[in-house]
């Protein structure tokens, strides 16, 4: 518990099942910070939950934001955990209702567009001089073709951003043409995000993306927190080792790292975009050139990982909304840590048999583990509850994960 010389202010958390917003919940709550959850999920059954309250579909724009937006102005919510996309986005739409200690932590609305959407990203990491992994954005199935016979098969079809289309639409590795025909396609606003679609009609069409094949196990990722005033606070390196599905998933074993130069890579891509907040940019490596396909400005499923290491990233960005941070130096974060979801991962492990990929996931080497501690993504033991709702709820249909899993294997073997 930490002594806040009076009442500490309460952090508003909307809940759901991931592993940002339990590692946000078990940081904060830790330290004595009192916990509001709202809606439904697994955080809500945490010890560190102060009070629940109920809330409109966070997914619903035209619902949700005016309803943030009263509860920030009758002083009910004063903080929000940037847990997801949409709450980075809505928090920075309505960044000028909240206190100015508060209001000096969140970026700008063009700043997370920028971010969040990725055409916008590749635009300015290019005008800043980085290295950009060839993609282009069609919005024909023939401009599709014809954008595929430049980049060349394979190539990653992906959304442009998980605004207006929703985080289901994860995207394929499209192998020929034929495969292209079939999944080309323009999405469907996501239930309640039409107005956000409506606002970047180009979230409506997939990116066409130069397919890497060091992208199936070895993302670099660079994480930290920036203060607006005292630039970037702490940073760590890791990669994703594993994800689901292959090529196109989130991570499952995220690998702690040290390389000064992917480091000092990240951290140039994030003084370019984002002015504060936490972050995560994803690298790709292809030889000695080094991509930037992604960066959050938010809380990721890692977070666990770069706690473990020494990087609070929760508290740290909590203490900001408090007072301005003191300069001072930045922690060396241990290498020697892994972070596991561990459902996924023995997900994967099963799948390895009935795919033809090989006993040994991604080569890795058993001594190597054993060098290595482990955390866990998805909830901690100390607090038991929240994860084990988390993993229960992803379980709801074990065979659908397990055959995703291993159509997703059998075709990322196909271009090698």
């Amino acid at each position: 518990m930490t002594d806040f010389g009076g009442a500490a202010p309460a952090v508003a958390i909307f809940d759901n099942y991931w592993g940002a917003t339990l590692a946000f919940a078990r940081s904060l709550g830790h330290k004595g910070v009192p916990l509001h959850f709202y809606g439904s999920g697994a955080g809500r059954w945490s010890r560190y939950c102060t009070r629940r309250f109920s809330c409109p579909p966070i997914d619903n724009a035209d619902e949700f934001l005016p309803w943030l937006r009263d509860r920030v102005r009758g002083g009910d919510i004063s903080r929000v955990a940037p847990t997801t996309d949409l709450i980075a986005f809505y928090v920075s739409a309505l960044r000028e209702e909240f206190a100015q200690e508060v209001q000096r932590t969140v970026a700008p609305l063009a700043e997370i567009v920028n971010c969040l959407i990725k055409t916008r990203f590749s635009a300015i990491s290019a005008a800043a001089g980085h290295p950009q992994l060839a993609a282009l954005a069609p919005d024909t199935l023939e401009g599709a073709v014809a954008a595929a016979s430049v980049l060349g098969y394979p190539l990653m079809l992906k959304p442009n951003s998980h605004l207006g289309v929703g985080v289901f639409e994860r995207g394929a590795l499209i192998l020929n043409e034929t495969d292209l025909r079939r999944r080309f396609r323009r999405y469907d606003a996501s239930p309640g995000q039409e107005r956000v679609a409506a606002a970047y009609p180009e979230l409506m069409w997939p990116l066409l993306q130069r397919y890497i094949p060091s992208a199936r196990n070895r993302v670099y990722s660079v994480s930290g927190i920036k203060d607006a005033d005292g630039g970037i606070l702490t940073a760590a390196l890791s990669y994703k080792q594993e994800q689901w599905p292959p090529d196109v998933g989130v991570s499952t074993v995220q690998i702690g790292y040290e390389d000064a130069r992917i480091l000092e890579a990240g951290l140039q891509i994030v003084n370019q975009v984002l002015s504060r907040g936490i972050f995560e940019v994803e690298l790709l490596a292809d030889g000695n050139a080094l991509y930037a396909i992604d960066l959050n400005p938010r809380a990721f499923g890692f977070l666990e990982l770069d706690i473990a290491r020494g990087c609070d990233l929760p508290w740290l960005w909590y203490r900001s909304t408090i007072e301005p941070p003191a300069p001072e130096p930045l922690p060396l974060p241990r290498a020697s840590i892994d972070a596991r979801h561990w459902l996924m991962h023995i997900m994967t492990v099963l799948a390895q048999p009935f795919s033809g990929t090989g006993a040994t996931l991604n080569g890795e080497r058993r001594d190597s583990r054993r060098s290595r501690q482990s955390v866990s993504m998805l909830g901690s033991w100390s607090d038991p509850l929240p994860m084990l709702i988390s993993n229960v709820y992803l379980l709801r249909h074990p065979r659908y994960l397990l055959r995703a899993q291993v159509a997703s294997l059998r075709a990322s073997r196909r271009p090698e």
